[in-house]
């Protein structure tokens, strides 16, 4: 849920008496679609790119992929940001087919609004460069988060699966284990073998390995298809797709196949059901990511 090793303090201070559904993916899964959009970035948005991380110390996008979660959880008067928690996911209920942003995002702070509104900052060359640090940040994260499938649904006000108390394999991770927690981490970490250290801190060559074996089975087909809605220069219609397709998802499959036990203990069946689809919205924010700042960082 996670530069990664950028603000240690602050990232302790941020996962203690986490309660909402802010966090998507954990470190691996973002540095993941980071890794995968770092490796499709044009040469021109790569130099453009690698000149904003470098004000920070910084050399590529995973590094920075889990910023924005070190910063919601921790108060105003230390350095956090604690009004940008409400920018990672947005709430529409399973009943609801689709988003609607008058029902489900009116005051436009969700992820679904801030996304364009952040690329646009990181598109503006005369914003100043720390602006578009910022932006960038933010886009890398989001992009990630909006593709997690509880990002985009939640039953009954149960915070994106979070009220949904379980076990994965016998696993209650001290007693936090839940259904969003399984789909940011637990199926992903078991899956590929990664295990998260002390301090949320990662390994980010297993994170590139991942990266390298999920971007090397993506067809040409399947990168124009998935990018095929920004086509029109229209980001924010595609960010709406976007999340209309993890609700979706979380309708069919992650609530919809979930078993209807309390506290059940989730094992192989749900996994041949979730791994899939993880790997896959891992690949398309990936792709989705890359094509976004091919377009905002090419420097005129």
């Amino acid at each position: 849920m996670r530069s990664w090793l950028l603000s240690v303090p602050l990232l302790c201070a941020a996962t203690i008496g986490m309660t909402s559904q802010a966090f998507a993916w954990g470190p691996y899964g973002h540095a993941i679609v980071a890794d995968i959009a770092q490796d499709r970035l044009t040469p021109a948005a790569a130099k453009a790119t690698t000149a904003l991380l470098a004000m920070e110390g910084h050399q590529t996008l995973d590094q920075v992929a889990s910023w924005p979660d070190t910063i919601g959880h921790v108060p105003k008067k230390k350095g956090g940001e604690p009004e940008t928690l409400l920018w990672h996911y947005v709430d529409t209920d399973v009943s609801q087919p689709a988003y609607d942003q008058a029902r489900d995002c009116a005051d436009g702070n969700c992820v679904v609004e801030k996304l364009p509104e952040l690329e646009k900052t990181l598109a503006d060359h005369t914003a100043s460069p720390e602006r578009r640090l910022y932006a960038l940040k933010w886009v890398v994260h989001l992009v990630g988060d909006l593709h997690q499938p509880l990002h985009a649904a939640e039953r009954n006000n149960d915070k994106g699966g979070n009220a949904i108390r379980l076990s994965y394999f016998g696993d209650t991770a001290n007693g936090h284990m839940n259904l969003h927690a399984l789909w940011d981490e637990g199926v992903l970490d078991r899956q590929a073998n990664l295990v998260v250290g002390p301090h949320y801190s990662i390994d980010f060559s297993r994170a590139r390995d991942e990266a390298t074996r999920l971007g090397s089975t993506i067809t040409p087909d399947e990168t124009a298809y998935w990018v095929a809605d920004l086509s029109g220069g229209d980001v924010r219609h595609a960010v709406i797709d976007w999340a209309d397709e993890s609700h979706s998802l979380a309708r069919s499959v992650a609530y919809g196949a979930l078993p209807q036990i309390k506290g059940a203990d989730i094992k192989d069946a749900y996994t041949a059901l979730a791994w899939p689809i993880i790997e896959l919205r891992l690949q398309q924010a990936g792709v989705r990511l890359a094509a976004i700042l091919n377009t905002a960082m090419n420097e005129q």
